[in-house]
């Protein structure tokens, strides 16, 4: 009885490692010129289990980058023009489209596809962009943070579905781990060099007789 089982369990891998063979065989025999992809696709390992956290990165980094553009584009008005900020949070902005078009390629490189409703920023969301405050430098600076983290959270979220083969291996899958726990080390070094700005300017505007210079100091600062 043993033995049947290890022969039935034996055949059942090898017709799932031979989808695309099964297919390819079935399709050059049958009449007509078009072709499907049919099992013959990039998709393997827990890639598909993990799709929807990898979706919902992309969708929050192309909505913050637009965010932070907006951030930017208020310091350099004709009311404000403090290019250091502006210039930071321009490079915040690429860096963050460069974050979701990155994870946009690794989604479509493992066999993903990106919906009809895929949009910036997505429905549903729980606050639009009227909603955040960045009138002044420290409210920016706060928002940045609080958005940092949320993305950080965010890959740690994915990265633990990745992992998760105990309870569920449907979305284990090392290489989107590997990908990103290198992503969640990058916020990390981010967020540490943010809440270091934040506090430092924090203590500088604290004194009324020299905030204005403060402000245009650290605005200098953010230039080189």
């Amino acid at each position: 009885m043993l033995r049947i089982a290890v022969v039935l369990a034996v055949s059942a891998l090898a017709a799932a490692e031979d989808v695309c063979y099964s297919h390819v065989e079935s399709k050059c025999s049958e009449p007509g010129e078009s072709w499907a992809t049919g099992g013959c696709n990039s998709l393997h390992g827990g890639f598909l289990g993990n799709s929807n956290n990898l979706h919902r990165i992309i969708v929050d980094d192309f909505t913050d980058s637009i965010t932070y553009l907006l951030m930017g584009s208020s310091f350099n008005t004709d009311v404000k023009n403090n290019m250091g900020f502006h210039k930071y949070y321009m490079g915040k902005s690429d860096k963050m489209w460069n974050r979701g078009k990155d994870m946009m390629k690794y989604v479509l490189e493992r066999g993903g596809k990106m919906g009809n409703g895929f949009q910036i920023p997505p429905l549903g969301r729980s606050y639009s962009f009227n909603d955040l405050d960045f009138t002044n430098e420290m409210k920016s600076f706060g928002i940045t943070l609080d958005l940092l983290k949320a993305r950080a959270e965010d890959s740690l979220t994915a990265y633990m579905h990745a992992y998760n083969r105990k309870s569920d291996d449907s979305s284990f899958d090392p290489t989107t781990a590997h990908m990103l726990e290198e992503l969640s080390e990058g916020y990390a070094e981010e967020i540490r060099e943010t809440a270091e700005k934040l506090n430092t300017l924090g203590r500088m505007v604290r004194k009324d007789n020299s905030r204005n210079m403060a402000l245009h100091l650290f605005d200098r600062a953010l230039l080189e």
